[in-house]
């Protein structure tokens, strides 16, 4: 939406959308298959389909080849750059996954893979949609991914301490304590509000971005964030999860708006 400023081609679009859709769904449920011993531990991911013993290895196994398979096929019909991406995307994730590699287990590491999913999948989208980068887009995913890679240790990593802990997965959540992983997530915040003002203009986005981006940080701050601050309490911090997760929805819509050409100026 942000190449096409609103107004992409249709086919490329759905072709790069339901390519990027397949490989995910494959590295996520291998990951979840990797982990499934791991998941039985943790309260919440113990009712996952794997963990849970509902799904046999086997029948997973043949879900994640498949969905692979279609993943790259649609990549390969769109241009070789597109695949070369996906494919790269998809062998990164599978050995952040695998047991003989284990990417997660690697500290900093760990976060910078899952970081780097949104720039790789703004490079399917360019290279599929235009043969070459697009830079609003790039800097969109880049901002999204250091938002990721700052918030992810308060907003994910911190709620699977006691069974990475177990297994050996030394996370930036079991190095720092609970304040500086606060400190980190609101520091993601701090860098949305600052870079989107300073860059939006150059990059071809209307105002719309840095004045709303600016005004959902600050209420994200004041309701979501400085609660937890202190100390950790469960439901808090859950509070806090959905509403900083409402928060980066809400912005990569305004990323797509701020985007279009609507003709709006500040003066």
């Amino acid at each position: 939406m942000v190449i096409g400023r609103g107004f992409p081609p249709v086919v490329p679009s759905l072709m790069v959308i339901g390519s990027v859709a397949c490989i995910a769904a494959a590295v996520y449920l291998y990951n979840d298959l990797v982990d499934a011993e791991m998941d039985r531990l943790n309260t919440v991911k113990v009712k996952r389909p794997m963990a849970a013993g509902s799904v046999s290895e086997s029948s997973a196994m043949v879900l994640i080849v498949g969905l692979g398979f279609v993943g790259l096929t649609l990549s390969f019909f769109v241009n070789l750059p597109t695949f070369l991406i996906t494919l790269g995307w998809m062998v990164l994730f599978t050995i952040y996954s695998h047991p003989g590699i284990r990417l997660k287990k690697m500290f900093i590491v760990k976060e910078l893979v899952c970081a780097s999913g949104w720039p790789l999948c703004s490079l399917a989208g360019s290279f599929a949609l235009t043969g070459t980068f697009s830079l609003p887009a790039l800097f969109a995913s880049l901002l999204l991914g250091t938002f990721s890679f700052l918030g992810m240790p308060a907003l994910s990593d911190a709620f699977d301490e006691y069974e990475d802990g177990l297994y050996g997965v030394k996370t930036m959540a079991r190095v720092l304590n609970w304040k500086r992983k606060v400190q980190l997530l609101g520091l993601a915040v701090l860098v949305m509000m600052t870079v989107t003002p300073l860059t939006y203009a150059q990059l071809g986005f209307n105002v719309i971005l840095p004045i709303s981006v600016v005004a959902l940080s600050l209420m994200l701050l004041r309701w979501a964030i400085s609660p937890i601050m202190d100390k950790f309490e469960l439901q808090t911090a859950l509070r806090a999860r959905k509403l900083t997760y409402l928060y980066f929805i809400l912005t990569q819509i305004l990323i797509v708006i701020s985007s279009m050409n609507l003709g709006i100026k500040l003066f």
